[in-house]
Parts: structure tokens; sequence; C-alpha cells
């Protein structure tokens, strides 16, 4: 009697604090309380993970979505009815990315976008293309001869589709948003050079998609003096050590990067020097190999991302 007593003592001492604690979360939670304040409260519970609440998404504005579909490149953006698709995976990835499209109302793309020829880039388009209404298809000036590239040519004829071949400076709206070419600058032997770079930007924020672009790509980026600032860049070439130099990653800036890639790759991506670079440099970096499927969501002032994995609602003010 005298230990439930004590048990009962205990719990009385305990409840207080613990109404007060998910009152506080309750506030914390929707954001209601001042800015001086609210921002430290933000730092304190993504640092720990979300322990003090479960931060909301805000889904509002602009949504852009790094799919997780292993060795390869498949991004998503979203903006006020429009809708965009960066690249598809291998040509296996192609019903995973159709489905994601579909669990997040996709009905129809405003553009597709195959950044260049490469298998884990345009192999996953096949199938989209064929399968949704896509209004505008966009591609450098370059040509393979794959099979999968011929597949892709085939299925575009067949939907009477042409293709646009992007210019640098080259601009399209995007719903409330706009994005520019920014590359290929140049002709490249290397396929990967080829890859057409997008700066979009909503607003106050920008991300950067960079394809497979590596150094001589970057180089010529930035003497033709583009403006490659972004919050959020997608790293080139899946963090292969042949892009995002030192001076390239220093133009753009980011707070934000994302690595796109496969777990276990035979390439041994993404590499340490890369990694090491986004640390010293203080980026925010994400990995498709750990965190999956990677969305940020923007108003056009803040930023805020969900990770798949290893993770949930992450808030962060930009």
């Amino acid at each position: 009697m005298a230990e439930k007593k004590r048990r009962l003592k205990r719990l009385l001492i305990v409840l207080p604090f613990v109404i007060v604690f998910i009152l506080f979360a309750n506030i914390c939670d929707k954001g209601i309380l001042p800015a001086w304040l609210q921002k430290p409260i933000n730092a304190a519970n993504n640092a720990t993970g979300g322990l003090i609440y479960n931060a909301p998404v805000n889904k509002s504005g602009i949504s852009v979505h790094i799919i997780d579909v292993g060795q390869g490149d498949s991004i998503l953006i979203c903006c006020q009815g429009s809708d965009m698709l960066i690249d598809g995976g291998i040509p296996a990835q192609g019903p995973n990315v159709e489905s994601y499209l579909k669990s997040e109302g996709v009905t129809k793309l405003d553009y597709v976008v195959g950044t260049h020829p490469d298998d884990d880039h345009i192999g996953g388009l096949v199938s989209v293309i064929k399968d949704f209404n896509v209004s505008t298809i966009m591609m450098s000036n370059v040509h393979d001869t794959t099979e999968t590239y011929k597949n892709l040519l085939d299925v575009i004829a067949a939907k009477n589709k042409k293709i646009t071949v992007v210019k640098p400076g080259d601009t399209y709206s995007l719903g409330g948003a706009q994005f520019t070419i920014l590359g290929p600058v140049g002709n490249y032997e290397d396929l990967n050079n080829m890859s057409v770079v997008i700066r979009l930007y909503y607003k106050q924020r920008s991300f950067l998609f960079t394809g497979d672009a590596s150094k001589e790509s970057e180089d010529d980026m930035l003497k033709e003096n583009c403006n490659l600032s972004a919050d959020v860049l997608k790293v080139g070439h899946h963090g292969s050590s042949t892009a995002t130099t030192p001076e390239f990653l220093k133009a753009v800036h980011p707070k934000y990067a994302v690595i796109s890639v496969g777990a276990g790759n035979s390439y041994g991506l993404p590499d340490s020097s890369v990694i090491n670079e986004l640390k010293a440099a203080g980026v925010v970096t994400l990995r498709t190999d750990i965190n999956g499927t990677v969305v940020f969501y923007s108003d056009g002032y803040n930023i805020t991302y969900k990770k798949e994995k290893n993770g949930g609602y992450i808030n962060e003010s930009s």
C-alpha cells in the first residue's frame, strides 16, 4: 500500500511537467510563437530528430521530389498545377516512376526533360511518355546509338511529339515558377557534359539540376558567368569526383545538396572527396541511398524538406 502511494506521488509530480510539455509542443507545432523564439525551437527540434514536435510540411507553392530510383536520376517538380519530370532512371524504373507520379496526383506532364542519353537517366522516360500526356519534351542536341535511346525516339514519334532542343538562356514557366537552361554551353565528346542543366526559381528560392554534367561543362558555365546560385543543388553525376568542383560549388553556394545514387553501387559513389567538399562548405547533404526519396517544399521564402527514410519531417527556414 505504501509503495502504491509513493508511485502515485511520483506520478503527480511528473504529470504537470508532461502536460506543460504537451501544450508547449502543440504551440510549437502550430508555429504561432514569435520568430525570435520559434527559430531556436525549430533548430532544437531538428537537432533531436523531431523530439519536441512533429513538424508539419508546408506543401503550398512548389515541391521538388528527388525520387529514389537506385543508381540513376529522376526528379519531379510540381508548382500550382504544372508538373515537370527530369529523367526517369533505368528502363526497369519506369513503372516505379509512374506509380510515384500517380501517388502525387500527377495526370499529365507539362515538361519531360531527358538530360542526356545514358540509360540511368532516360530509360524510365520511355514508359512515362508512352503512358502520360506530355506537352513538351526537352533534350540537348546530342544523339546516341543505344537501344534505350532508340526506344525513346520511337515512343516520342509514336505519340506524334517533337523534341525541343534546349539552348542556354532559354527560360520557361512552370506554374508560378520559372526555369532557365544553363547548359550544355558547348559541344562535348563526353555525353555526361552534354547534360541539360536547369536552374529553377520560385520567388526568392532556387534549385539547380545538373544531370551528369562534369568538370568541363561546369567550367564553361562558370566562364559564361551563368547565375548558378541555388538553395538546393542536385549534385552532378551521382556524387562522382568528375563533377562538383570546389569552384563550381562556391558559385552555387547551396544550403542543401541531394545526391541521387544507388545503395552499394559498383562505382563506389558518392566519392568521399565530394562528400568532404560539401561538408567543408557547411552544406546539408542528403542521399537517396540513405534517405530514400527526398522532397523539398517551398512557399518561395521558406524551405521544408521530407526524407522517406531516417528522419521523417524536418522544418528548416531559409
